[in-house]
C-alpha cells in the first residue's frame, strides 16, 4: 500500500511497512515497528516529538518506522523534511470560532479519520504518540477506537482544546507539570515527566558558543527571543526601550554599572530585516540579530539573562539550561495558557513574569526596571540560575520514551523465532 497523494493530506509515495510482528515483552523489534507521532503546525508541538523520535531511534535504529501526522504548514516540512515519504501533511483544520466555516472543518476532519482509519486496518501500527493540537486528533481518535495504545504528550500546564479532546483517549499523558485537577477527565495516568527536549540541549559550551555565535567572550550576554516564529510585541518593546532607556546603551557600551553586556535578539524570520535596521539606525553596539536559530544548545550556553516567551518547550530549555529569565507570556491566546506555565518557574524563583501590554511603550515601562535591576545584580541572577536548574528535567524524552516502549510491549506477542 502506498499513502495517497499530498492533494488529499497525505504526501505521496510513502511506503507503508509490512504486517509482521512488532515489539516483544522484552522491548525488541521483529519486523518494523510503526509508530504515528501526531501533532504539528507549531514548534511547541514539532520539538518534543522529535526528541522522543530521537529516543526511539537510539533504541531501535532502522527497525522503527515513524509516521508523522502533522500539517501542509512550511514549520513542519522544514522540520520533518529528513522523513520524506513518512511526513503526512494533513487536510484536518483547527477547530473554527465562526460557525458557518464549521461545514468545512467537519468535512475535512472526516475524510482524514477516514484515511487514517484506512491505514490502521492495513498497518499494524503500534501506538499513537499525540503531541497536542490539532492536527494530533483524527490519528489518536482511531487508534482510540480500534483499541491502540495511545500517549498524550501535554507539556503546556493547562490543556488546549485538542488536549482537552485527547485527556479521555490516552491511555497515559505525560505533562510537563503536575495537574491533579485533570485527573478525574483521564482516561489513564498522568505522569509529570517534564517536557521532552534534546538532552544535548544543556551541553553546550560557553566558548564554543561565542565563538559560533560571534559574540565577545568578555561580555554578558542578554537572549531575547519570542520563541520559533518570533514575537513582533517584544520586538517593539525591547527597541523602544533602547531609544529611551539611558542605562541600557550604557550597558551595551564600556560604561553600565552593570557590567558589559552584549544582546542576541532571536527575532524570527518575517521580522530580522526590521529589526536590524532599527539597531542600525540607534547605532547601537553589541547588538546581535538572527532571524532563527536552529542550535538552541549555543544560545542557552552563551545565556547570562533572557526576555522570553513562556511556551512550554522554551520553560523547559531554561530550567534545563540554568537560565534566569524574564517571561512575557503570549497575550492574545484566549485561555492565557502561556501564563500558566510562567507562573511555574515563578513560584520555583526561577523567573520573573511581566504582562505583555500588547503596546510597545507600556510593555517597556514595566520592562525596563525590572531589566536593569537583574542586569546589575549578578547575586540575584545566580539565585534564579539555581532554583532554574532544581526545577529542570532534562531527561524528559527518555523517560517518556521507555514507557512508550513498555506500554507497546505489553500489549504484543514475541517475534517469530
Amino acid at each position: 500500500m502506498s499513502l495517497v497523494s499530498v492533494d488529499n493530506g497525505f504526501v505521496q509515495g510513502a511506503q507503508a511497512a509490512g504486517p509482521e510482528a512488532v515489539v516483544g515483552p522484552d522491548g525488541e523489534v521483529g519486523g518494523s515497528l510503526v509508530v504515528i507521532m501526531a501533532g504539528g503546525g507549531t514548534g511547541g508541538h514539532l520539538y518534543p516529538g522529535l526528541a522522543i523520535a530521537e529516543k526511539l531511534r537510539e533504541r531501535f535504529g532502522r527497525r522503527l518506522r515513524l509516521v508523522w501526522a502533522a500539517t501542509p504548514r512550511a514549520l513542519d516540512r522544514r522540520l520533518l523534511s529528513g522523513y520524506g515519504g513518512d511526513y503526512v501533511a494533513q487536510e484536518v483544520q483547527p477547530v473554527p470560532r465562526n460557525i458557518f466555516k464549521l461545514p468545512g472543518f467537519y468535512g475535512a476532519w472526516r475524510r482524514t479519520c477516514e484515511q487514517w482509519r484506512r491505514f490502521m486496518q492495513e498497518q499494524r501500527v503500534a501506538a499513537v504518540v499525540a503531541l497536542g493540537g490539532y492536527a494530533a486528533g483524527p490519528a489518536a481518535r482511531e487508534a482510540f477506537r480500534r483499541g491502540m495504545p495511545v500517549v498524550l504528550i501535554n507539556p503546556d500546564r493547562l490543556p488546549g482544546r485538542a488536549n482537552r479532546f485527547l485527556l479521555g483517549r490516552a491511555q497515559t499523558v505525560f505533562s510537563q507539570w503536575p495537574m491533579p485537577e485533570w485527573r478525574k477527565r483521564c482516561r489513564g495516568q498522568i505522569i509529570a515527566a517534564g517536557c521532552p527536549i534534546r538532552e544535548s540541549i544543556s551541553h553546550g559550551q560557553r566558548a564554543a558558543a561565542m565563538v559560533r555565535l560571534g559574540l565577545a567572550a568578555d561580555r554578558q550576554t542578554l537572549v531575547i527571543t519570542g520563541a520559533s516564529l518570533g514575537a513582533k510585541t517584544i520586538n517593539d518593546a525591547v527597541l523602544y526601550m533602547a531609544r529611551h532607556e539611558p542605562r541600557l546603551r550604557a550597558m551595551l557600551s564600556n560604561g553600565g554599572s552593570g557590567g558589559n553586556w552584549q544582546i542576541l535578539h532571536l527575532t524570527g524570520l518575517d521580522q530580522a530585516a526590521a529589526v536590524r535596521k532599527e539597531v542600525s539606525e540607534l547605532g547601537l553596539p553589541h547588538w546581535h540579530v538572527l532571524d532563527y536559530c536552529d542550535e538552541m544548545d549555543l544560545v542557552w550556553a552563551a545565556a547570562d539573562l533572557a526576555i522570553a516567551r513562556s511556551g512550554a518547550g522554551l520553560c523547559a530549555e531554561l530550567t534545563a539550561c540554568g537560565v534566569p529569565a524574564i517571561l512575557l507570556p503570549y497575550p492574545f491566546h484566549r485561555d492565557r495558557h502561556q501564563e500558566a506555565n510562567a507562573r511555574e518557574l515563578v513560584n520555583g524563583a526561577a523567573a520573573v513574569m511581566l504582562p505583555d501590554q500588547k503596546v510597545a511603550a507600556r510593555t517597556s515601562a514595566l520592562l525596563a526596571p525590572a531589566l536593569m535591576d537583574l542586569m546589575s545584580n549578578i547575586a540575584k541572577r545566580q539565585r534564579m540560575r539555581a532554583a532554574a536548574t532544581a526545577m529542570a528535567k532534562p531527561r524528559a524524552a527518555a523517560l517518556i520514551s521507555e514507557a512508550i516502549v513498555k506500554l507497546v510491549s505489553a500489549g504484543v506477542e514475541p517475534a517469530a523465532k
